[in-house]
């Protein structure tokens, strides 16, 4: 994939993610949780982010996007023995792309988690 195919499917891949993976009701209540810690917020934003129904759509698009990276590249591997080219296996592009998009979510994943807690701490001291 050239460059600018990868950051294509970086942006659709990322805004799907950063979709499916925020509550429909996003308000953060800083009520009583003046003395609530960072850390604390944290875990709570990171169980937030997966307790709720569209998190399961997000999930079901990683495994989905996970088998067609998988078998796309299955399928090269047998074209080209069917075709007689000589040429080494692309399963490790294969593991190395699901990998890859596998810490891409992960991260999409935590950076959300850090943006509620900075709202969160926002709503805290100026409210």
């Amino acid at each position: 994939m050239s460059l600018a195919e990868l950051l294509v499917f970086g942006i659709v891949w990322g805004g799907l993610m950063v979709y499916f993976l925020t509550p429909f009701n996003n308000k953060i209540s800083s009520k009583g949780n003046s003395k609530v810690t960072v850390s604390k917020a944290f875990k709570e934003s990171l169980t937030r982010l997966i307790l709720h129904k569209k998190a399961i759509l997000a999930l079901l698009m990683l495994i989905i996007t996970l088998n067609f990276i998988w078998s796309y590249f299955i399928s090269i591997d047998d074209h080209n023995k069917l075709h007689g080219v000589n040429s080494e296996s692309v399963k490790p592009q294969a593991i190395l792309s699901m990998v890859s998009l596998t810490l891409y979510s992960v991260l999409l994943y935590i950076l959300l988690a850090v943006r509620r807690v900075l709202k969160f701490k926002n709503n805290g001291t100026n409210g």
